[in-house]
């Protein structure tokens, strides 16, 4: 058990439900009337975390809320006070970050727990995250058992999601955009904004062209909004998403707003292969998992020859290697980024880097 301190003074209990990091919501609650409905799903932290009342019995420190709430609030400065309060105790400061948007914050005695990073500036305090899956899709779809499907001669890529907008929509994303970044470069804020023109345009430039390839077949659904279903506000479309995903031999998985791609995760989930568009994206585990042995792996100056590395790939295969591969992506996503896997994994770095006193 390794034993954190934390603060309770930084809010009142109405921010907890959007803010309160998962380790202490175990311990707290998340501030309303139902948390008992989902208190189990987080009583694993308990087998991993014990929470003090001193930082004098703590091992290290974590911040009870994510950082977005001390930006968005104008609270950095109880940050800073905590960091500070570790690192005169010869402790360190472990920080959530949501969202999709960079924010421009750092501090020397704390490790960032992100989920994205761009690999050409990743910083030894980051610690990259999982896609926050609120739940195992493959026990609550199809009762835990993996839908192994045989190799055929062509492959089949899937793909639901995002792809487009309509023009007036896209016009004002992209106007918006273009004064946001403005303003960002006259006053330097907090949060990064926005690239002006939004990725989605080059996920659709890329898929129309996969469409085209006369040896792959193609399982897409392109959406014009958000698809709700991925979050389980709607139960059509929802299905309709983990349906193309289990009739599909490789999923399509490219970034979104942020430098990374939670269809990646429900993928792996599903135990099925992503096809993985690198754009400088920092996977988790990348020092234990060999990613780019394990899914189809794109890099960015590949992008003309899509068509030949999908097909290289699926034909490297036997059937029997190619139901080996779905299962060991099902066998990864349970080891290292479902939920309990990952924080097995960032209990032990912890463990370890209070005896070595470097968690590098």
């Amino acid at each position: 058990m390794i034993n954190f301190y934390t603060e309770k003074t930084h809010s009142n209990e109405t921010s907890w439900l959007n803010h309160l990091t998962h380790p202490i919501r175990a311990f707290w609650g998340d501030g309303t009337n139902d948390w008992n409905k989902w208190e189990d799903n987080f009583a694993f932290y308990k087998d991993y975390f014990n929470i003090v009342e001193s930082v004098k019995q703590s091992d290290v420190g974590f911040l009870p809320l994510t950082l977005n709430y001390y930006v968005n609030n104008d609270k950095l400065k109880l940050v800073d006070k905590m960091a500070d309060l570790m690192r005169r105790n010869g402790q360190n400061l472990f920080i959530w970050v949501d969202g999709d948007r960079l924010i421009n914050y750092d501090n020397p005695n704390c490790y960032f727990i992100k989920y994205f990073s761009d690999s050409r500036s990743f910083n030894k305090n980051e610690i990259i995250q999982p896609g926050d899956l609120k739940e195992d899709l493959l026990f609550k779809y199809f009762d835990g058992k993996l839908k192994k499907r045989k190799k055929s001669d062509m492959p089949v890529l899937g793909f639901d999601g995002i792809a487009k907008y309509p023009a007036l929509k896209l016009l004002g994303l992209i106007a918006k955009n273009s004064l946001n970044n403005i303003s960002d470069k006259l006053i330097k804020k907090k949060i990064k904004p926005e690239t002006v023109f939004p990725y989605l345009l080059k996920r659709k430039k890329l898929l129309d062209q996969l469409e085209q390839s006369p040896r792959i077949k193609t399982r897409f659904r392109l959406r014009d909004s958000f698809a709700k279903g991925t979050i389980g506000q709607n139960g059509q479309a929802r299905k309709e998403f983990i349906d193309n995903i289990v009739n599909s031999d490789y999923i399509f998985c490219f970034r979104g707003g942020a430098n990374y791609s939670l269809r990646f995760y429900e993928t792996l989930c599903l135990g099925r292969i992503p096809m993985f568009i690198n754009t400088n994206c920092k996977l988790p585990f990348d020092n234990v998992v060999d990613w780019k042995n394990v899914i189809l792996w794109i890099h960015a100056n590949e992008l003309d020859f899509m068509e030949e590395k999908i097909c290289d790939f699926h034909n490297s295969m036997t059937n029997s290697q190619f139901i080996e591969k779905q299962k060991y992506c099902r066998e990864l996503w349970v080891k290292y980024l479902s939920k309990q896997g990952f924080i097995k994994h960032f209990h032990d770095k912890i463990k370890q880097s209070l005896s070595s006193k470097s968690f590098d």
